[in-house]
């Protein structure tokens, strides 16, 4: 009998105003109770449902307050609440509500904003069946309602809807949609729904269908990749494994070392300001210079050991022929010749004692610790320094808690990535393998880059053989891909599809779908109208509005007030941990201060020895558990928010728009 009836879907307030219409509703509520003011006015006051639609509003310019409950609606007995409804229905009549003018809304869209903007939206409709009175559909068991998300794009000048479609522990896409009123995609993510019943003033007792839209979630929506077709696993532009190894590549390889590139700078030019040795001091010139410049490359080969780790473990875990031995002979297996180009790649020497004919300013400077080395340069090229980086030594090398070059566990030879020259002007002198590669491609046209963005494009070199021998063995089936990408790897690539097919901000609608499982593929997909298109806001949207945050203070800061708080806040530290605390601890701000001034002001720091805690006691290694008073850290963190914002002032020139306090006469720290 039910499948004879022809099933629609009609708008939220379809039976408290006229006309109905065939679009579901978006019902806008500003607090954080908003289904019990849904509630209450579905049961009181159902007239009011057309307040409660969605329209264009901005911090600035702020919508109707949403109806609130009655303060007692759960005190008065059953007969005082009927009466109140039958008072407030004296009179009543369907009144017409326009639609909204399409010229006002391409003017003023509708925007949704978040829950952290204190506005909860619930999509809502009623299923009815197309007979006089549009009598509520009473739904079978295995029946199902939901409402999808579709997102317009254009293409070829047209406006294309799309579906939103999401596998189990894979980000969305957005599919095209042919027939988007009576279809829905394969695996389109439906949206829950839930009954809410009343009783509207006149006719039968409805079932009005509501889904709270998922505003928050505005990221995996508007970043999402748009599919080329309608069948996205055929999509060439689709994540694949290769995506993910030559992502996991930059996570490993590449990025670990422009950011050694960069620390080198970093130290390079911070040092400038040691490199001329104080008047005062009673040393040979120049020894300050080398000194500095040690200390600094000490830092730099104890990175690229750790760098030489997590390459080898990269390489080994994503090439599976790639064994110690091939590694330390440098030969791939036949029919591999882009693997054989990486070997060749890193087998080029670069790393050797220098020539009695260098001269000393062209030499990385490197402390005595490092000279002392046994096997100093025995390891000539990046691909014999991978090879000696054996498990049993990366595990020593691990268990080491002490900075080089204190301690055991280090090395017997060094392979720095990037090493500190002796002569250093305002720009720093580099050495490393990158600066001996081959094919080293041309600056790209604009501005003359600097010798840093240089070096990084270098290692572009490298980069390119690892994506080249990736795909060479996902073709041949060797390529291990158990290993999880960087989640930003993935968003960067769908945000530059994204970009690429972007047209202005983002346009949205919703339907609801209704599936009638107790008929079969005999009956199709019962599709409502889209609702009216919206926009959804971000996280930090100029038009949101304000949701009121408190955070109060300590009142008495005075040390009188200050000790009669408890210290209930557990910080747990490791010994290792508490050891470089201490190191900390013997730094003071002026020192912090001096450490980036230039001479005469100058001062280097000193951290001394960073051994654990207890080390060569009696009691042997110690951690810590210490607590903390929470009001002195919340005005240390707000004293250190002014002082950071007013120093970043130079750049963002921000602080006329940070704060505006308000005086409040009575507010004393101390009361009488």
């Amino acid at each position: 009998m039910s499948a004879a009836h022809r099933l629609r879907w009609v708008g939220a307030e379809a039976f408290v105003a006229a006309p109905v219409r065939p679009a579901p509703a978006i019902l806008r509520f500003d607090g954080d109770d908003f289904m019990d003011r849904m509630l209450a006015l579905l049961a009181d006051t159902p007239q009011r449902l057309p307040e409660l639609v969605a329209r264009h509003e901005s911090w600035l310019a702020l919508g109707a307050p949403t109806p609130a409950a009655p303060p007692d609606a759960t005190m008065v007995s059953q007969r005082v609440r009927l009466l109140r409804r039958g008072r407030a229905l004296l009179g009543f009549r369907r009144q017409a509500h326009p639609a909204a003018s399409t010229a006002l809304a391409l003017a003023a869209p509708l925007k949704l904003f978040q829950p952290v903007h204190q506005r909860y939206y619930v999509a809502a409709a009623h299923l009815v069946c197309e007979l006089p009175g549009l009598p509520p559909r009473v739904t079978a068991g295995a029946d199902k309602s939901g409402f999808v998300l579709r997102r317009f794009y254009k293409v070829a000048n047209q406006s294309v809807e799309h579906a939103f479609v999401k596998s189990a522990g894979q980000p969305g896409l957005w599919v095209p949609l042919a027939a988007p009123s009576t279809r829905c995609a394969d695996d389109e993510e439906w949206l829950p729904v839930f009954p809410l019943n009343y009783a509207p003033p006149a006719g039968p007792r409805r079932a009005l269908l509501g889904g709270l839209i998922p505003v928050a979630r505005h990221d995996d929506f508007q970043y999402a990749r748009r599919a080329s077709s309608a069948q996205p696993d055929g999509d060439p532009a689709a994540w694949s494994v290769v995506d993910n190894a030559r992502a996991l590549a930059h996570l490993r390889v590449i990025a670990p070392w422009q950011g050694l590139i960069e620390r080198a700078y970093l130290s390079g030019a911070t040092n400038n300001a040691e490199l001329e040795d104080p008047p005062w001091d009673a040393v040979q010139p120049g020894t300050g210079k080398k000194t500095v410049l040690a200390s600094a490359n000490d830092q730099l080969v104890e990175a690229s050991w750790r760098q030489l780790q997590e390459m080898r473990e990269f390489f080994q875990s994503t090439f599976s022929e790639l064994t110690d031995a091939r590694l330390a002979s440098g030969l791939a297996p036949p029919g591999r010749p882009q693997l054989q180009a990486l070997l060749d790649l890193l087998g080029m020497a670069t790393w050797a004692a220098p020539g009695p004919d260098v001269p000393s300013d062209d030499q990385p400077q490197l402390s005595g610790s490092v000279l002392l080395l046994t096997q100093l340069y025995k390891q000539a090229s990046l691909r014999a320094a991978l090879a000696a980086m054996t498990p049993a030594l990366s595990k020593a090398l691990d268990a080491a808690e002490l900075a080089f070059p204190e301690g055991p566990g280090w090395p017997d030879f060094a392979f720095p990535l990037v090493a500190l020259l002796g002569a250093s002007g305002p720009v720093p002198r580099l050495s490393g393998p990158f600066r001996a590669w081959p094919g080293f491609p041309p600056a790209p046209v604009g501005p003359p880059e600097d010798e840093q963005d240089a070096d990084n494009r270098r290692l572009e070199l490298l980069s390119d053989r690892i994506g080249a021998a990736i795909a060479e063995a996902s073709a041949a089936g060797t390529l291990v891909h158990a290993a999880q990408s960087s989640s930003a790897a993935r968003l960067a690539a769908d945000l530059a599809h994204a970009l690429a097919d972007d047209s202005g901000p983002a346009r949205y609608a919703l339907r609801f779908v209704h599936r009638r499982c107790d008929c079969g593929p005999l009956q199709p997909l019962v599709i409502s109208a889209p609702s009216a298109q919206f926009q959804l806001a971000g996280f930090f949207d100029t038009d949101a509005p304000l949701r009121p945050i408190r955070i109060a203070l300590p009142f008495d800061t005075t040390p009188g007030g200050l000790r009669k708080y408890g210290k209930n806040s557990a910080f747990i530290m490791s010994d290792v941990l508490c050891g470089q605390m201490k190191r900390m601890r013997r730094m003071g701000f002026g020192d912090m201060v001096r450490s980036v001034l230039p001479w005469p002001f100058h001062k280097k720091l000193r951290a001394g020895a960073g051994a654990p805690c207890g080390a060569g006691s009696a009691g042997g290694n110690f951690g810590t558990i210490c607590s903390l008073s929470i009001p002195i850290i919340t005005i240390v963190a707000f004293i250190l928010l002014i002082v950071i914002a007013t120093l970043l002032d130079l750049i963002f020139r921000w602080l006329p728009f940070l704060i505006a306090c308000f005086p409040v006469p009575g507010l004393k720290g101390k009361r009488e």
